[in-house]
């Protein structure tokens, strides 16, 4: 067994990583030769620990992830308290009766007599569930209503479905039958159970359905006869085949792909929807648990209803399942801030703080409790052993905010000062509230990014310089977002190359998940996301089976490593278009060149804003373009490039943006953004696509009415800015392009290096392994590759997917990187003496 000595105390250590994409890979001619790497993993060198909950998962409902989706219920609108929603993506088709429609007479049945349908709530189930409906026949015959389903129902021949409902019948004419049914959509029988008649008061009745066929658009009917009216509320069709057969469960296919995630943690419910559109919209977690006919439904911000039949004690009872931490989110008392600016006043907080305090009691209280007691009657007189509390999401930097934070941690210290507080940095990589979590003393504060694959490439450095004396970070929600929102393997490859930086950190990083987790076929109000579902089918994206290649070949403590380039590629050439643009801005534009030749500016092509070309200028005149574009003809190609332009500022809030090295259509490439962020600063950025990154940024401005001359050049992988001669920004672009993290797992008492080459070239690596005193000569490994835009579909589920193999090793050995891959390879070893 391979026992490493005592870690040392040094978060930093001399080679950090190897630079990651070449910045210039998408504005330069990829050249033929072999990049050749000797990458160095000393064993004996551990540096950090790393987390135990480093990778987990974020469950928001978003997407119809929960009911249609996670939540195994089969029955849309099943207590007839859909209403329209006109606040947030308007959704006006909802009503009470979305999803039902008066039955219909199955083949080879008496003919059903008219019934009509009316939505009432004088006399309802109970206050949380206000609305039933009551179906009437005036004449003899049978009669019912039906549901469609979540876009129909899915069933499997033999497999057997647990009915129940709420009924009660006016007028009951003799021992009348009380049958559901499962049918087809021609109205053939799928399935058939009777009940117990009801009475004229409410009473719960249940039974087995058995599919005799598969089918994805059943569809469930009841029906009696009349004449009489028929009551109804909470009716529920679930599958008994739900994760662990639980019953109001999970869809078992849904669990099983996070549970191969092998997740540490499962953060929930949100997310945006913590705050809900206002105060009124909280996701309240008390009106989430008990008996599912009692609880009561909201709806949801992303722009339809939820059950609440997915309530904190199934997310309880899923982490008890996965073996994962619950990271329950509670809001703090301020609305969201992209939606609404309310906020609870400071002496009406109370009620809010207490409901944060009854969680915790509801999750680890006493059976004798007031919240103990009720989990104890939900079936689980064990606590969940709940550890830690997330207190806000995505909180704008506010007074309000600052206010109310410290309420909240104060009062769970007082009450559980066991349970470990997690804040939130606030928006942007700026991370605005990060110093309030320090004052707080959080054990670690929330930082979210939605950004480019360049982005992520860029930020692999991103935690090597934190101050170590503040809270830890947990990355809560990332994700790559390329131009299209796909799932693509460069994409994920980003995503891998960060989390090589991550595990570097990993004295710092605590914690991290994907966002969002799920995606319903057809209803989506977000990507990319994770996994896509429907009825039957689950599509596990690159970006999953990154999660899963890292997750599951994590380590228990990172090993020091370097890399050093052999031999690499000629250095790109500058290979594109030039351009003007502008931000909330009006300019004019005198003359551009690139390497001294003028540029007919009257033959510029305009993809967004208002340009005219008038009198040898190119004017820009839309002041509410962000942004306008116009783009040269003309492409260059070269080892040096000079874009040069006299451009003055004619109105508005920023500068210029000079835009270099894109396609014709303006895509790709780069702009200097010069007066940008309310002229404030210029910057660097890169695009993949429309998706833009910051590389480097200064602090500047510009004047209006004001001519400037700037320049940009490109000499090799150096670019330089300069305003009417003066330097203003320098950065170097990096030429390596593979990153790397190496890992031991004590238990397997194997080291573990992870790879990711995201270029089109393979790399040839000499491997070296020293502080060992003897190494396998075979390892295993896993290879996640393909195209650069390789993408899961439903259509093709596996184009990209994890390949095992087993590779020569030792202590030194030769290794082929594919292009566009990422790999774990796993070598069992030996302590040096």
């Amino acid at each position: 067994m391979f026992c490493l000595p005592k870690i040392r105390s040094f978060h930093r250590h001399g080679n950090r990583m190897v630079a990651f994409l070449g910045i210039l890979c998408c504005i330069a001619g990829i050249a033929s030769a072999q990049t050749r790497i000797k990458v160095r993993i000393h064993a004996d060198q551990p540096t950090v620990e790393i987390s135990p909950h480093l990778y987990g998962l974020f469950f928001e409902d978003i997407n119809d992830a929960a009911d249609g989706g996670l939540y195994a219920e089969l029955i849309q609108n099943r207590s007839f308290e859909y209403f329209s929603l006109k606040d947030t993506h308007p959704r006006t088709e909802f009503h009470p009766l979305y999803a039902w429609q008066i039955a219909s007479s199955p083949k080879n049945h008496e003919r059903f007599v008219d019934a009509t349908l009316q939505v009432q709530d004088e006399s309802p189930l109970n206050s949380n569930n206000t609305h039933y409906v009551s179906v009437t026949a005036d004449q003899p015959g049978t009669f019912g209503i039906q549901n469609l389903g979540f876009d129909g129902i899915r069933i499997d021949q033999s497999a057997k479905y647990d009915v129940s409902l709420y009924a009660r019948v006016d007028d009951w004419r003799g021992d009348t039958p009380f049958t559901v049914r499962l049918l087809s959509p021609e109205g053939d029988v799928c399935g058939e159970v009777e009940l117990p008649k009801p009475g004229s008061t409410w009473q719960k009745l249940d039974g087995v359905l058995t599919a005799n066929e598969t089918r994805d658009d059943a569809r469930l009917q009841i029906t009696t006869k009349g004449p009489s009216t028929l009551d109804l509320d909470m009716v529920s069709l679930f599958p008994q085949q739900t994760f662990n057969g639980r019953k109001n469960g999970l869809r078992k296919d849904l669990v099983e792909a996070l549970r191969d995630l092998n997740p540490q943690f499962l953060r929930f419910p949100g997310g945006c929807i913590t705050h809900g559109w206002g105060l009124d919209n909280q996701y309240r977690w008390k009106d989430s648990v008990g008996d599912v006919a009692q609880r009561k439904p909201n709806w949801n911000l992303w722009g339809y209803h939820q059950t609440y039949g997915l309530g904190y004690f199934e997310y309880f009872q899923l982490c008890e399942d996965l073996d994962m931490a619950p990271l329950p989110v509670v809001p703090i008392g301020v609305g969201c801030g992209f939606r609404c600016t309310e906020f609870v006043p400071m002496d009406e907080l109370g009620p809010h703080v207490q409901d944060a305090l009854d969680l915790i009691e509801f999750a680890n209280g006493p059976v004798d409790s007031t919240w103990g007691s009720v989990r104890a009657e939900m079936g689980h007189p064990e606590t969940f052993g709940l550890e830690f509390v997330c207190l806000g999401n995505e909180e704008h930097d506010t007074p309000d905010m600052r206010q109310r934070f410290p309420v909240f941690a104060e009062a769970i210290r007082k009450a559980y000062p066991e349970i470990k507080i997690i804040g939130t940095s606030g928006l942007g990589t700026g991370i605005p509230i990060y110093d309030l979590m320090t004052k707080e003393k959080v054990y670690s504060s929330d930082e979210h990014y939605y950004m480019s694959p360049r982005w992520f490439f860029d930020n692999v450095n991103r935690f090597d310089s934190f101050d170590r004396d503040k809270p830890l970070i947990f990355v809560g929600e990332y994700a790559a977002h390329d131009t299209d929102r796909k799932n693509t393997l460069y994409c994920a490859l980003s995503e891998a190359a960060f989390l090589t930086g991550i595990e570097r950190n990993a004295d710092l990083v605590d914690m991290t998940c994907y966002a969002p987790l799920f995606g319903r076929k057809g209803h989506m109000q977000w990507r990319p996301d994770m996994i896509y579902f429907d009825d039957r089918n689950v599509v596990r994206t690159t970006n999953y089976y990154v999660q899963q290649l890292f997750s599951r070949n994590k380590g228990d403590v990172y090993l020091a490593n370097s890399i050093d380039v052999v031999a690499k590629s000629p250095e790109p050439l500058f290979d594109g278009h030039v351009g003007i643009g502008t931000w909330n801005t009006t300019i004019e534009l005198a003359e551009a060149a690139v390497n001294g030749r003028p540029l007919d500016l009257a033959d510029w092509k305009s993809s967004s804003g208002e340009f005219d070309y008038t009198g040898g200028r190119l004017r820009q005149t839309d002041l509410q373009a962000t942004p306008a574009l116009a783009i040269s003809h003309e492409s260059f190609s070269g080892e040096k490039i000079v874009f040069t332009a006299r451009v003055r500022k004619t109105g508005g809030k920023e500068g210029f943006l000079l835009r270099f090295a894109s396609d014709a259509n303006g895509n790709g490439g780069y702009w200097w953004n010069v007066g940008g962020w309310n002229n404030q600063k210029h910057g660097i950025e890169s695009f993949d696509g429309d998706q833009s990154s910051t590389i480097a940024e200064v602090d500047g401005g510009i004047e209006s009415d004001q001519w400037y001359d700037l320049k940009i050049e490109m000499n090799g992988d150096t670019l330089r800015c300069f305003i009417n001669g003066d330097l203003k920004q320098q950065i170097q672009l990096g030429s390596l392009d593979v990153s790397i993290s190496s890992t031991y797992d004590r238990d397997g008492g194997e080291i573990i290096l992870k790879l990711v080459n995201p270029t089109a070239a393979e790399v040839d690596a000499q491997i070296e392994i020293s502080g060992v005193q003897a190494m396998a000569s075979t390892a295993s490994m896993v290879t996640l590759a393909g195209t650069k835009d390789a993408v899961n579909t439903f259509e093709s589920p596996e184009t990209v997917k994890p390949v095992a193999s087993k590779i020569a090793a030792g202590t030194e050995f030769q290794h082929t990187i594919p292009p566009y891959a990422v790999q774990a390879i796993r070598i069992k070893s030996e302590r040096t003496n």
